[in-house]
């Protein structure tokens, strides 16, 4: 078993000088969440991976979400807050699988579990991590070196081939400001 689709994605907006500080969901003041564009675009993504208009939803919408885990090492709650509405349209409507058991430096192991997953995959993850996951997946195609530390907006997707993988992205376009330009 094996996913036929892997999608990647950096977590959504944090607290920094131009996105204001980091809040939980209830509104309460905390540095180690999503700014509240960073919600906005959270909210968002929940359409853009599982559209209304089923007939584009077979390629995007995840049979299973993988998010990075805290703990001591980092107590970052932006990954799983990133896929936190799309987890629960998914929930509400069909089933699908929701990981949070990796930490973000845990590469070797998340992607040891991600290779053994059936369907469409999504892993939302911290930008620094995202090139080097990529060289866990045996037979993956030349990415990026570096994602950029202000792009927010860009789903990497890995398709599985004959010969092993191929890599295309996918603007999300879903914010102001969002650019449809891939990241070199």
């Amino acid at each position: 078993m094996a996913p036929d689709r892997i999608m990647f994605i950096r977590h959504a907006e944090k607290p920094d000088a131009n996105e204001g500080n980091g809040i939980e969901a209830d509104g309460k003041a905390d540095d180690e969440s999503l700014a509240v564009r960073g919600w906005q675009r959270a909210g968002a993504l929940a359409r853009f991976f599982c559209p209304i208009d089923e007939r584009h939803s077979a390629r995007l919408t995840p049979a299973t979400v993988f998010a990075a885990g805290n703990g001591p090492a980092s107590k970052s709650k932006r990954s799983m807050q990133t896929v936190t509405p799309l987890v629960a349209l998914l929930q509400a409507t069909s089933q699908v699988n929701y990981i949070t058991a990796h930490l973000k430096d845990d590469g070797p192991a998340l992607m040891a579990d991600v290779l053994a997953q059936s369907g469409v995959v999504l892993i939302a993850w911290e930008h620094k991590v995202l090139p080097p996951l990529i060289g866990h997946v045996p037979g993956a195609p030349a990415v990026p070196a570096t994602w950029p530390e202000n792009r927010f907006d860009m789903v990497w997707i890995l398709d599985r081939t004959l010969g092993g993988w191929s890599f295309s992205q996918r603007p999300q376009l879903l914010l102001a400001g969002d650019t449809a330009e891939p990241i070199r």
